[in-house]
């Protein structure tokens, strides 16, 4: 149980995490790379200038695990967005957290469904906020 908490705590070096691993996610010259529950790192080339930073760090939620097969990471052309399933020790089951920016910088986390005029919408607040209101609602389009 020690190396398990020490293995926890530790934080990888963020060249070496990145020199070891392919990108999960590539957008234009932009590589991205998810850190399990700890955190996502971005590696910008602006100009042959590279540079590298963690760009969100997930909350923490004590006592649980993420399962990497079944995180994922998007882009639709105006959001990244990050998906991680959260297993709580002793639980069954993947609870979906999701995140997402346009600009790297600001994020938002998902709270739910809401509906407005018989559509359905996906709720979005600012991440750290404990407002109970959407700061923003994106429509739900059916896959089809």
């Amino acid at each position: 149980m020690v190396s398990l908490v020490a293995a926890c705590g530790e934080k990888p070096k963020l060249s070496n995490f990145t020199q070891n691993k392919l990108p999960d996610l590539t957008i234009g010259s932009h590589r991205f790379y998810l850190n399990s529950c700890h955190s996502l790192t971005g590696v910008f080339n602006h100009d042959g200038t590279i540079k590298t930073k963690v760009i969100l760090t997930f909350p923490i939620r004590p006592l649980s695990v993420c399962t990497d097969k079944q995180s994922q990471l998007n882009f639709d052309g105006t959001y990244l967005t990050v998906k991680i399933c959260r297993t709580a020790f002793g639980a069954g089951g993947c609870g979906v957290e999701k995140y997402r920016t346009k600009d790297f910088e600001n994020w938002q986390e998902y709270i739910g469904i809401t509906w407005h005029e018989n559509e359905q919408y996906e709720a979005w607040r600012q991440l750290g906020s404990n407002s109970s209101k959407a700061d923003d609602i994106t429509k739900v389009v059916p896959a089809l």
